[in-house]
């Protein structure tokens, strides 16, 4: 369906209202909106291009074969969006998060596509880098994995992530500083394991 510029001015909740009576340019224009943030979200926490692009069809159609339990009063529609892909997610996969590359690389690829690709010798310590990265991401808890990711990699606010993973907001404030002090400990053993 083509972008109808009537639906431009449309609230989200207005738009999801719509979306669930069937209206197909506001179902679009939801998509437009909110469709990339959710997809890196999945895509940076499976790891998996083809499961981020799964769960991101579930998710709207979820959105359009309910009645919506949004309220903007408790977060944006993108958290909302993609609290109902975290609970896809993990409903979907007995496994919870399957990471699979450094943080801040992460969300440089999320933002941007490489031009030309590194030497050789530097891709290999990448690969290494990134290989070590996902091994302690992967050894985090899951409940440090989930704010870790919102917040570092989708740059969502601290009352976003709450209401996705349904926590408060010190809640998420004191797990994200445990993930970050958690993952700097396995990274600093994984690097002088390698070293060996």
């Amino acid at each position: 369906m083509a972008f109808d510029p009537r639906m431009s001015d449309q609230s989200d909740a207005a738009l999801l209202t719509r979306s669930a009576d069937g209206d197909g340019a506001a179902a679009t224009e939801l998509y437009r909106r909110h469709g990339a943030a959710v997809y890196r979200y999945v895509w940076a926490t499976t790891g998996s291009e083809a499961e981020a692009a799964d769960v991101l069809q579930e998710t709207f159609m979820t959105v359009l074969e309910r009645r919506s339990g949004y309220d903007a009063t408790r977060g944006s529609c993108t958290a909302y969006l993609c609290g109902i892909a975290r609970h896809l997610m993990y409903r979907r996969f007995e496994t919870r998060i399957e990471f699979s590359a450094e943080i801040d690389e992460l969300a440089e690829q999320i933002a941007t596509v490489p031009t030309l690709p590194a030497p050789p010798q530097e891709q290999a310590e990448r690969a290494q880098a990134l290989r070590n990265l996902h091994v302690a991401i992967r050894a985090l808890p899951p409940h440090y994995r989930d704010v870790l990711i919102l917040i570092e990699l989708q740059e969502m606010s601290y009352a976003d992530a709450a209401t996705i993973v349904g926590i408060e907001l010190g809640t998420v404030r004191s797990r994200l500083a445990r993930a970050r002090a958690r993952l700097a400990e396995l990274l600093g053993a994984s690097t002088a394991n390698t070293s060996r």
